[in-house]
């Protein structure tokens, strides 16, 4: 299995592309890739390098890199230029032909072919750092239900209110997962969840023994005297230089819920976390119920955004509602690990109370202070996009402030709401002082207030959020802490006030 990244750097001359393919065909097949997905790569990344050599670049003499980095469970392709500015909003939707003898413009074809190849294609924008195309194949792992045939994988009738019965409670010991139980993690999410859990790397029981081998996942598991595993809580970083990661994919058997299982999970990783080399972790609580957001104040969390219609009204949570009515909400929740620095921060003036009183909760101190007069901004912008297919929505990081940011996002609001994405997510640093300028114009583009959350993608980060068409019922969005009512009062009373102005 090949563990590190690697890089070729290549002059713009087609006459590279064999051995690009040949390299790309050879890691491939370390990795563990079928021969029909090694041929999904290879053409994937011949759209992506021909598509540079043939448009980025007006001469051969300048080069670009194709860069390989094996992940848990696949691999990621970054196809990287510093050639002609471009920007894919402006190339039509490719339209296969109806029939044979139909004629269709072969405009949108080649980003067709690759999104056909591999499991995600990303495209940012790196401003003076050029451009990249990123591509990420996964290796085909077997879910949990495709493993031994047990007829214990049926998922059971149990009552919501079912505990177990005893004089005592059962011993139930905590430990970090090892891979080796990756398997049985895998089925206690799919009897408690069915199939309706968001994160699908817990069907995957190779690929989540992979993210744990890695250190990308942390996990504790709950398991009883007798060896059966009935809890599970993890620590997930997307990369490992990550100075944050999220606490998460929790899942406790509905027998053994009642028994403050969780809550201990929870500080067990609270522990863990405090030797991992990371500054802060947070959490995202679901308001189906509020059974969460308790479990994670009593734990240390505090309360910072809350983001609406997030998730899919067709996930499920067994024993609370086999359907929402609508979307999902999350609550952002925040808890450092070691004492943060106290930093500079430029607050929207039109925001300020609010944020004040989330930084107030959170219990940080920070200096606020004043942009005086318009910043400087160069030509072009820096923003990276995310969309998590499986939940409908994206997530938008705007790295650097161009003076093409408006546009430019409002590109892509438009691209994505033609694709039908329901939810849009946008991170901005708030230590930039053209934050504060420029929040109230993006704001205009669709953009509510969202909260804040430290150490995520800048030291301290202002969320707004878009919502395609989404119809909220606020009264369905259960809530615990005094401070995440009061975000969503002031985000129903912003909407409100939008509303009116547009009367």
């Amino acid at each position: 299995m090949i563990i590190g990244g690697s890089s070729l750097t290549v002059t713009s001359e087609l006459s590279y592309l064999p051995a690009i393919q040949a390299f790309a065909r050879e890691i491939s097949r370390e990795i563990g890739f079928s021969r029909n997905d090694q041929e999904m790569i290879l053409l994937a990344v011949e759209e992506a390098v021909t598509n540079v050599i043939e448009h980025a670049f007006e001469s051969a003499e300048q080069s670009f890199q194709v860069i390989f980095e094996p992940s848990a469970g696949g691999i990621k392709i970054i196809v990287k230029d510093k050639g002609l500015p471009y920007d894919p909003n402006l190339l039509p939707e490719y339209e296969a032909p109806m029939d044979i003898q139909q004629e269709v413009s072969p405009k949108g074809l080649g980003s067709f072919i690759m999104k056909k190849c591999v499991d995600e294609v990303f495209f940012c924008n790196l401003g003076k750092g050029g451009k990249e195309l990123q591509l990420i194949k996964r290796l085909p792992g077997r879910s949990v239900v495709e493993h031994d045939e047990d007829p214990g994988l049926k998922l059971p009738q149990i009552s919501s209110d079912e505990k177990i019965v005893s004089s005592s409670p059962p011993s139930v010991e905590l430990r970090l997962m090892e891979p080796s139980e990756a398997l049985e993690v895998s089925r206690l999410f799919y009897r408690t969840y069915g199939y309706s859990y968001l994160s699908d790397v817990m069907y995957y029981p190779d690929r989540l023994a992979e993210s744990v081998r890695e250190g990308l996942i942390n996990s504790v598991v709950a398991v009883t005297g007798e060896g059966e595993t009935v809890g599970h809580l993890a620590i997930t970083k997307e990369a490992h230089n990550d100075m944050i990661a999220e606490t998460g994919k929790g899942a406790v058997k509905p027998s053994f819920r009642g028994l403050d299982i969780f809550t201990r999970m929870q500080k067990f990783l609270n522990d863990r976390a405090k030797t991992m080399g990371i500054k802060a972790v947070y959490g995202r609580s679901v308001t189906v119920h509020s059974a969460t957001q308790k479990m994670t104040e009593k734990t240390g969390y505090k309360d910072c955004a809350v983001v609406l219609g997030y998730a899919p009204a067709d996930i499920a949570f067994k024993g609370i509602a086999e359907q929402l009515s609508q979307r999902e909400t999350f609550v952002y929740c925040f808890q450092p690990v070691v004492e943060l620095p106290v930093t500079s921060i430029y607050l929207p003036s039109h925001h300020e109370p609010i944020l004040r009183k989330i930084y107030s909760n959170l219990g940080l101190s920070r200096n606020f202070k004043t942009s005086l007069g318009a910043a400087q901004m160069e030509d072009l912008s820096i923003m990276k996009i995310k969309v998590f297919s499986e939940m409908n929505c994206a997530e938008i990081v705007i790295h650097r402030y161009g003076k093409d940011v408006t546009r430019v996002l409002r590109g892509h609001l438009e691209d994505l709401c033609s694709k039908k994405i329901d939810h849009f997510t946008l991170f901005l640093n708030l230590g930039d002082p053209i934050t504060s300028h420029i929040c109230e114009e993006i704001e205009k583009l669709g953009f509510l207030f969202g909260g804040i959350i430290p150490c995520l993608h800048f030291e301290d980060t202002l969320i707004l959020q878009y919502m395609n068409n989404i119809l909220i019922d606020y009264s369905r969005i259960k809530l615990y802490s005094h401070m995440a009512k009061e975000i969503v009062a002031y985000i129903e009373d912003q909407k409100k006030t939008r509303s009116a102005q547009a009367l």
